[in-house]
């Protein structure tokens, strides 16, 4: 039986060196923590090789004492903690006593520092883990590390390094993350002599945003800041057009430290559900701020991933937290972003418009289309003619925008098609605002003037133009209906002559078991009709028996495909499956009454801007942009 021996000192250097120094930007992180816990507010970063070859971290913070300074490439040595018990409140970056010994067991590390008071400072040279020389010196206040040739001893590891350029770039991610959560601290980061990156150290998170962004992505994020019981937030989060195709630019801190957290990540993916294209992830930077004795940061030796106390008040607060931070702000895309100026333009005295609509209109392509609603607005027989018209427009509710209806008729329609009810769409709006606590930026106040390639809806006002996505637009109207209907449960149902047999496999059959109230409370009424069927007997107003059947069936492959899913998440699907299907579809001809009641419904949504699967309804070109373009500014 092999004899158990305790390791000597090099070797359990190297081992502790694994788990601490993963690649250089481990030796990064653990060097620049150490200097803002330092108290530095200038941090100068030079990197050569990617970081293999040479790393150096100098800043102007306390330093460390001549007789401390040996103690500090001592394992376990450390002077963020004293007992077991500070484990419980840790608020510092550093604490473990094992990143400067485990730096220098597999490199050559020369540390030079002076406390601001004395006349003097240390130097120390470590080379594999041996100290190879040290003294006094002089040198500014402040600590300066130099680290090269890393893994020098430890070839197996230097080996599965990647490229010098995605080492660089890994290094580089990081040092964006540190410089926009301590926008106090001026940040400079050099490559190969190469100047990456320079913050103004002003305090503001926004002029770090524009150094590490730029300008123009830094104008389209919008500021974030909440708090509920006893965890604050705050930060910027990017506008859905400013997406990336992977969470790399997703920077949380939590006490100031730059953490992972899939928990987090899926609390601001949820915030974002609907109002981003699926396969995109949002630009965030976001700093949350908890009492330490709520999070345990000692979960890991490289003490990016940490737990935290009360997490479904921490996820609530950063989906509704950031819900309401784009609720506050306008979300139309712009079809140019160019920075065309400050110059102001004259006054007009006619309002914006396209004349579109006065002009002769060719017939649908098909007129034997018959689209069939709770009421008569969307309905096309043969015969009829081509154009959709709207037969309940009336006058407006006093909240609506000014446009001019024809006297005497119905309320403005709720969902084009559908008779508007202001007892219950509008008080279920109210509610949600209660709810959410914010307010909305206006929508648009818009005049219809015409329809494109009977799929986009024209509209102006004395801004510019603004064109809309009828299918999107309209999808977004009637998503919001059922999700309305979804939580209150009083479906309008039309019970069928002769009821849909569907057929079914055993587990889809028992997934629509699972969330049958979700289909009840839209209006599906069905039995169970033998081992591998059920029979339809009802379906929502909106729908055909056809469509009813569909949306069933797709929402049980969409169950499927994503695993079980809560209820929330079911009504969402189901919802917008709903919507698309009862949705007018582009290449369909609308009439001027139809468009412009679809317009004033989209202005009163609550999420107006996109439809449930996050495409934009409405885009925009402002005069400004049109005057540039004609060479008019």
């Amino acid at each position: 039986m092999p004899k158990i021996i305790v390791l000597d000192e090099e070797t359990a250097c190297r081992i502790a060196a694994g788990e601490v120094v993963e690649r250089p930007v481990s030796v990064v992180k653990e060097l620049v923590e150490n200097a803002l816990d330092a108290g530095a507010d200038s941090i100068n970063i030079s990197v050569r090789g990617g970081g293999i070859d040479f790393i150096s971290v100098i800043d102007n913070g306390c330093g460390i004492s001549q007789e401390d300074t040996p103690l500090a490439f001592q394992r376990h040595a450390t002077s963020k903690i004293k007992h077991a018990g500070d484990l419980d409140r840790i608020e510092t970056l550093g604490f473990r006593g094992e990143a400067l010994p485990s730096i220098a067991a597999v490199s050559d590390v020369s540390l030079k520092t002076r406390v601001p008071g004395n006349n003097e400072g240390y130097h120390i040279r470590v080379h594999g883990g041996k100290v190879m020389e040290s003294g006094p010196v002089g040198c500014p206040a402040g600590t300066s590390v130099t680290v090269r040739d890393i893994f020098f001893n430890t070839p197996a590891r230097r080996k599965h390094l990647r490229s010098r350029s995605t080492e660089a770039g890994l290094i580089n991610d990081l040092v964006y993350k540190l410089a926009l959560i301590n926008p106090r601290v001026k940040f400079t980061l050099e490559h190969n002599g190469r100047e990456i990156l320079r913050t103004p150290g002003s305090g503001k998170t926004l002029d770090a945003l524009v150094s590490v962004y730029g300008l123009n992505a830094a104008e389209m994020l919008v500021p974030v800041s909440c708090q509920d019981s006893g965890i604050t937030m705050e930060g910027y989060v990017g506008k859905p057009d400013l997406s990336r195709s992977t969470r790399q630019q997703i920077t949380l801190a939590v006490n100031g430290r730059v953490i992972r957290s899939p928990l987090i990540n899926n609390a601001l993916e949820e915030a974002y559900r609907g109002v981003l294209t699926t396969g995109r992830y949002p630009v965030a930077v976001l700093s949350f701020r908890l009492p330490p004795e709520m999070v345990d940061v000692n979960v890991h030796p490289s003490k990016m991933e940490i737990k935290i106390d009360m997490e479904d008040k921490l996820t609530s607060l950063v989906t509704q937290g950031v819900r309401r931070a784009m609720k506050e702000v306008s979300l139309v895309p712009s079809i140019k972003r160019e920075n065309f100026g400050e110059k102001k333009l004259p006054p007009t005295s006619e309002p914006f418009r396209l004349n579109l609509a006065s002009q002769p209109s060719r017939p649908a392509e098909s007129t034997n289309l018959t689209r069939k609603t709770s009421d008569t607005s969307f309905t096309r027989n043969p015969g009829d003619a081509p154009e959709t018209s709207v037969a309940s427009v009336a006058e407006n509710p006093p909240h609506a925008p000014h446009y001019p209806f024809k006297p005497g008729n119905e309320a403005d329609t709720g969902a084009v098609g559908e008779k508007y009810r202001p007892d219950e769409g509008e008080r279920g709006e109210q509610v949600a605002e209660t709810r959410m606590n914010y307010h909305r930026q206006p929508f648009p106040e818009l005049q219809v003037v015409g329809q494109l390639m009977n799929m986009y809806i024209v509209a102006g006002n004395d801004e510019g133009i603004y064109i809309i996505d009828q299918h999107a637009a309209h999808e977004r109207i009637l998503f919001e209906k059922y999700n309305q209907l979804l939580s209150e449960g009083s479906p309008e149902i039309q019970f069928l002559l002769t009821p849909v047999h569907i057929d079914l496999r055993i587990h889809e059959k028992d997934i629509i078991r699972e969330y049958k109230a979700s289909f009840e409370a839209l209006g599906f009424v069905f039995e169970d009709f033998g081992r591998d069927s059920l029979l339809l007997r009802g379906i929502p107003a909106d729908c055909s028996a056809g469509e009813g059947e569909r949306i069933i069936l797709d929402l049980v492959e969409t169950i499927m495909v994503r695993g079980k899913v809560n209820n929330n998440r079911v009504n969402y699907e189901l919802a917008s499956i709903m919507a698309c299907k009862a949705a007018v579809k582009g290449g369909e001809r609308l009439s001027a009454d139809a468009m412009q009641v679809l317009v004033n419904r989209l202005a009163r949504a609550g999420e107006p801007y996109t439809c449930p699967h996050g495409r934009p309804t409405v885009i925009s070109i402002t005069r400004r942009e049109l005057d540039a373009m004609f060479k008019r500014t």
